[in-house]
């Protein structure tokens, strides 16, 4: 079984919302891949997300990153 951090599973599953908060730290309206030094803030990003989450939220987080810890990642992940 493979462990995913939770930064990952997150990314992974709500890529939309690290965006958002991509765009909030770097001061923009959007950001996208596309933006300029948007990797960079990736983490933080992510860690102030998961920060803001109410345990049952983490929890299902960490439901979801078991479930693809035991079954492999999603196809549609794996594709990219």
């Amino acid at each position: 079984m493979k462990n995913y951090r939770l930064t990952d599973v997150l990314w992974w599953t709500r890529q939309e919302d690290v965006f958002e908060e991509i765009a909030d730290i770097m001061g923009l309206d959007s950001a996208d891949s596309k933006t300029t030094g948007w990797f960079a803030h990736r983490t933080t990003a992510s860690r102030n997300i998961l920060n803001r989450m109410s345990n049952a939220e983490k929890n299902k987080l960490n439901q979801q990153a078991e479930k693809m810890g035991e079954e492999g990642l999603p196809e549609e992940l794996k594709r990219k």
